[in-house]
């Protein structure tokens, strides 16, 4: 299991690589996409625990970490944002619980767990190092402008007098 911190960590990391906005709103809604998924752990899991809904469908990793979910949510995101950032939050959440356990992409038509188990605390200490260098990085590239090469013009000369 990812640390919902991790997702996040790693949505804005990949929004700073892919987008270099100057705007909140592309972080903001990469960060919402990456974290919403997880909610299926205090919406759903009381109400499995009460006997109010059962089956794989409403377990952790199931429905809300589907591709239908990805596009419901990516849709109602896009009202505040870029919906590719909220693609990319969206995405890269499933991407990082498929290789820590595995997701249910298909649910609800196939609810076939599909995925690696890699080791959690390696995984989420790996993904963490990347997302804050490329964080610090790309913040750092944007503040000064390190995209940009400079032109390199020839000094100007004056024409000699002559004496």
């Amino acid at each position: 299991m990812v640390a919902n911190g991790v997702h996040i960590l790693i949505s804005l990391a990949l929004v700073v690589l892919l987008f270099r906005s100057g705007r909140p709103e592309p972080y903001l809604v990469a960060a919402l996409a990456a974290a919403i998924p997880d909610i299926d752990t205090f919406v759903f899991r009381p109400l499995v625990e009460l006997g109010y809904v059962e089956g794989t469908l409403w377990m952790h990793r199931g429905l809300t970490h589907s591709l239908l979910a990805g596009i419901a949510l990516t849709v109602l995101l896009a009202a505040f944002g870029p919906w590719r950032a909220a693609a990319v939050g969206f995405g890269s959440h499933v991407l990082l619980d498929f290789l820590s356990g595995g997701v249910r992409p298909f649910a609800p038509f196939d609810p076939t767990l599909y995925g690696v188990s890699a080791d959690w605390l390696l995984l989420n200490m790996l993904i963490s190092i990347i997302a804050v260098t490329v964080l610090l990085g790309g913040l750092l590239g944007m503040k000064y402008d390190l995209g940009q090469q400079a032109v390199s013009r020839a000094p100007e000369t004056t024409p000699e007098r002559s004496p």
